[in-house]
């Protein structure tokens, strides 16, 4: 009995060196430059080792992490949150920008200014109590479901990320969102889904404002918007995080100077282009890639991951 119990022990440690921790990823060049990086960072006899508390990985939201068409999940809240203000009278629903959004008027709200319009959207929930907004997040999440897949779309997290992203927290990683998106609305949430505090997101943030309210203390949200994206994603990651990461995920040109500042460093860096080429499984689309292109083209450890190519499944659910 001893002895079968040995050899099964032996078993299972052979077949647990032997497990794939990147199972979705097929082989390849690109699964190939991840395992290798890793085990060169992480090999206290290798000369490109790094320490744990160096371990700084980042990775861009939608469209990297996980499924950002037809529409963006945190822009649709706040145009969902906003109907529902100008529903009880608190803002008028018949001006611009909100009439535009309302009617999703993509022309309406070029011709306004994208940017001033995302500004007045998220202006129009000052005063709202930051706790009030992220439950609100949370409840649209829980209730809506993807016009394509009819699933929720938290469920549209890509599985090889998530794999990924599993992989470098056993390996001593401190892994952070870092998105343009409405940093609350992830932050809704990160925690149960991602396994990310919300603490460890940084994304588009309204700055808050504190208040006493009947003499208690209560935060809520200002009008004062701080964007996070291109070359704001390196500098905020400065400030929150204060040290340059080791390994970055994006998917456009948003993302390029977080992936090229990573790569830029002493240490051994690695950073992913992730490139929406497979129409049949999710979206294929190319616009507003010029330049991460270019940063894999000129850079050795930059890598573009072609979902039709490098990932045998895209979502939870689809087949192996």
């Amino acid at each position: 009995m001893r002895l079968l119990k040995i050899i099964c022990l032996l078993l299972l440690v052979s077949n647990t060196a032997k497990a794939d921790p990147l199972p979705s990823w097929n082989d390849g060049e690109v699964k190939t430059a991840i395992t290798t990086w890793l085990a060169a960072i992480t090999n206290p006899d290798s000369p490109d080792f790094i320490p744990e508390a160096d371990r700084i990985a980042v990775f861009d939201n939608d469209g990297t992490s996980w499924c950002e068409r037809p529409g963006y999940g945190a822009t649709d809240f706040q145009v969902s949150l906003a109907r529902s203000l100008a529903a009880a009278g608190r803002i008028d629903g018949d001006t611009m920008p909100f009439k535009a959004w309302f009617k999703d008027d993509r022309r309406a709200l070029r011709k306004f200014g994208y940017g001033e319009a995302y500004r007045q959207l998220n202006a129009a929930f000052a005063g709202l109590p930051v706790t009030a907004y992220r439950d609100s997040a949370r409840a649209w999440l829980d209730r809506t479901l993807h016009e394509r897949y009819h699933v929720p779309l938290t469920d549209l997290y890509y599985t090889g990320m998530l794999e990924l992203k599993d992989l470098l927290v056993a390996n001593g990683f401190q892994v952070w969102i870092v998105t343009g998106a409405a940093q609350d609305f992830v932050r809704s949430y990160s925690a149960d889904i991602l396994g990310i505090p919300p603490g460890q997101v940084i994304g588009t943030w309204t700055q808050p404002v504190y208040e006493v309210v009947d003499g208690k203390g209560t935060v809520v949200r200002g009008t004062e918007q701080n964007y996070n994206g291109h070359e704001n994603k390196p500098a905020t990651i400065e400030t929150r995080i204060g040290k340059r990461p080791v390994f970055a995920a994006g998917n456009s040109n948003n993302d390029e100077p977080m992936l090229r500042w990573t790569v830029s460093g002493t240490r051994r860096g690695l950073a992913l282009w992730i490139h929406h080429d497979d129409k049949k499984r999710e979206y294929d689309y190319d616009r507003g890639t010029d330049k991460i292109a270019g940063l894999v083209e000129e850079n050795p450890a930059a890598f573009a991951v072609s979902i039709k190519d490098d990932w045998a499944r895209v979502f939870a659910g689809d087949e192996q």
